[in-house]
């Protein structure tokens, strides 16, 4: 059954122009979708429930950071993303998730407890990418393909096409063109569209930028792919110790794995609000992604607030099983610009700030209004050559007795 209606409402727009009443038939469809969830998938999948609770759990909590040393304004480099030095030390606040998402849990708890759909055109539209992801089996099942992905575009296809562009409102992504590796298919050999390849470099050469791994055009939303290492961890969504292949959650030197997350974090929260002024909600996510897993970090650029997650296996267990927890996770940072109600919740005056201000001060304005996207270019500024033939403005000596001999 629920094949077969996934397919209806993945064509209902195409034929709704040869129906009577396509308004009727669209509401047909969301209804029948709605009572599956209720009535086939809530029942079959308990689960979810506690997946929904952990929210507001420490276990999902949000870690807040104070950056130390940094190049992110070096007077005389910009450094790319690859060659940031932002060392983050952990505050004594954490922040439950669901603080940053009230109104999604609002909406998400009405709907599993009393069937209320949201009224909101932009929230409806969310939460039905999320009922059609949990129903559609077909699709989660190549997620299982995870961890045995070794290649960091692979991965980051399969994600993007199994993960984020189903569970995102705006599902179209692109990769980074400079990528040696870029297939023209899913790891899944299934079609599910093209996958395009362009030009993702953000920043200001004289401050941090660099070549983004994707980017959801429309979600806003960066994804990095994380180095992998051997690491155990615990499963949010059981009480076993896991061992997967994943990134190291200790390493604060230049260009790791989670300095290059919150480096391109900061970066795209400046920029955004750079080209959207208006916008109340200044806290900008970024999702890194590993064989084993997520993580999300989150920077607001106007109360220099830096946030960072635990990691998220996408896998309960074996044999296969998808993490709702992580799922959830997911739907909410793609769809922020719907469902985040960003730091209002937070006596700000109380919350640990980043500091990125004040160690960036000499650049700020360039943070604040100097950022572009597309065709930025990449400098690397440790690369300085040490043949003497290439010292620039040199003073060469001779003295007047070699002159004189030669």
């Amino acid at each position: 059954m629920i094949p077969e209606l996934l397919e209806e409402i993945r064509t209902c727009k195409m034929s709704s122009f040869t129906e009577n009443d396509p308004v009727k038939k669209k509401l047909k469809i969301e209804s029948d979708l709605y009572d599956a969830f209720h009535e086939l998938f809530l029942k079959n999948n308990p689960s979810f429930f506690d997946a929904v609770e952990k929210f507001k759990d420490e276990i999902t909590a949000l870690g807040a950071y104070e950056i130390g040393s940094c190049n992110a304004a070096d007077p005389d480099n910009g450094y790319c993303f690859t060659e940031a030095l932002c060392t983050l030390k952990p505050t004594r606040h954490k922040l439950a998730f669901a603080n940053i998402f009230l109104d999604a849990f609002v909406m998400l708890k009405k709907f599993i407890t009393k069937k209320e759909i949201p009224t909101d055109d932009g929230k409806r539209v969310v939460l039905e990418r999320l009922v059609k992801f949990l129903l559609n089996t077909e699709i989660q099942e190549a997620l299982s393909q995870t961890r045995r992905c070794r290649d960091e575009t692979d991965l980051t296809v399969l994600l993007a096409g199994h993960v984020f562009s189903q569970l995102a409102a705006s599902p179209h992504f692109t990769m980074d063109d400079r990528k040696t590796n870029q297939p023209k298919v899913c790891p899944c050999r299934k079609d599910h569209g093209k996958i395009i390849y362009g030009n993702t470099s953000i920043g200001n050469l004289d401050v941090w930028h660099g070549c983004l791994d994707l980017i959801m055009e429309g979600a806003d939303v960066v994804i990095y792919t994380l180095d992998g290492e051997s690491e155990t961890y615990r499963d949010l969504d059981s009480t076993e110790d896991m061992k997967p292949t994943h990134f190291d959650m200790t390493d604060n030197s230049a260009g790791s794995s989670l300095v290059q997350v919150a480096a391109e974090t900061i970066v795209f929260s400046f920029y955004h609000r750079q080209i959207h002024p208006d916008h109340k909600n200044s806290l900008m996510p970024c999702i890194g992604v590993s064989p084993g897993g997520l993580v999300f970090y989150f920077y607001d650029c106007v109360h220099d607030v830096l946030l960072g997650s635990t990691h998220f296996p996408l896998t309960a267990s074996a044999p296969f099983q998808l993490s709702f927890t992580a799922v959830i996770a997911a739907w909410l940072v793609l769809n922020h610009k719907h469902l985040c109600n960003g730091l209002s919740l937070i006596d700000l005056d109380a919350f640990p700030k980043a500091k990125f201000l004040s160690v960036a001060k000499n650049k700020i304005d360039v943070y604040r209004n100097e950022l572009r996207r597309g065709q930025v270019g990449i400098r690397h500024a440790n690369q300085v050559s040490l043949d003497p033939v290439s010292f620039v403005n040199s003073k060469f000596i001779v003295s007047s007795r070699v002159e004189e001999l030669l």
